[in-house]
């Protein structure tokens, strides 16, 4: 049977090694595992740029996606102790927590990154990488105290 890499990643993220083990806590391991995901979706975006490959330009918008699902899914349960399991629960929560600003980013990149770059493939190089610059920014925010 094999398991995709974003599905092995949810679950090593949301089962999460806890305090007891002496590692980060599982709000840190989802952040850090969101900032390691999108420096490959950089990586490999840039690649696809440069050599018109569509395939991994769709993987590398992709990855960065899921990079920003969870970061914010980090966020929200750094501020609700909630771990949101839907698109439509996340914009939600968003809201609750006041971050409607956060909310409406989380919409647009996920409908430029996750719906016309993947599922249409739309080839945008420029509106991408801007999306991916936002998700950099978002992570950055989220690692201050």
């Amino acid at each position: 049977m094999l398991i995709s890499l974003p599905i092995i990643i949810w679950i090593e993220v949301m089962a999460g090694p806890g305090p007891e083990n002496g590692v980060l806590p599982e709000d840190d391991v989802a952040l850090a595992t969101a900032e390691e995901i999108l420096g490959y979706a950089e990586e490999e975006f840039r690649k696809a740029v440069k050599t018109g490959d569509t395939l991994l330009y769709r993987n590398a918008v992709e990855k960065a996606f899921l990079a920003m699902i969870l970061a914010v899914n980090s966020y929200i349960k750094m501020r609700l102790n909630i771990i949101a399991r839907s698109h439509a629960e996340r914009r939600s929560l968003l809201r609750q927590i006041g971050r409607e600003d956060l909310r409406a980013i989380y919409s647009d990149i996920m409908r430029t990154l996750h719906d016309e770059a993947f599922y249409e493939m739309v080839y945008n190089p420029s509106e991408a990488e801007y999306a991916i610059t936002l998700i950099r920014k978002m992570i950055n925010e989220f690692k201050k105290p």
